[in-house]
């Protein structure tokens, strides 16, 4: 579900971008077939212009928006369930246990991966120090 709405946001992003680049190219070559117009229908045009880029800004603005109240009802589920764990942990000590070796478990693995991280960091600057 998600992957679909990646995808269409993509295709959206990308026939707008299309769309904007062939405006542009029409807008220039109107310009180059015009000459000299009159002062009176470039501003015309120029105003046509700013018009379809604050709508196209209101179209983006109203994507955030509701990008942020979904991500708002997501924090919120997630919010739910850690209450729903917790209250599970609460009532069943062997749950409470669990979740805490599986906390001592990833903070070992990310002092691991860490030292890994370093030992090659340092072994990389010895190694460009020696050339």
């Amino acid at each position: 579900m998600n992957l679909r709405r990646r995808i269409k946001g993509n295709i959206n992003s990308m026939r707008e971008h299309a769309e904007l680049l062939s405006s542009v190219r029409d807008d220039i070559s109107e310009y180059k077939a015009s000459g000299s117009t009159s002062p009176r229908m470039q501003l015309l045009r120029e105003r046509a212009s700013i018009h379809g880029s604050i709508s196209h800004m209101d179209d983006v603005i109203n994507q955030a928006q509701s990008t942020r109240s979904v991500l708002g009802s997501q924090r919120a589920l997630f919010g739910d369930v850690q209450g729903k764990v917790k209250l599970l942990s609460d009532k069943f000590p062997i749950i409470r246990g669990l979740l805490g070796a599986i906390r001592r478990k990833r903070s070992r693995d990310t002092l691991i991966l860490s030292a890994v991280i370093a030992a090659c960091t340092l072994f990389l600057i010895i190694y460009w120090l020696s050339k």
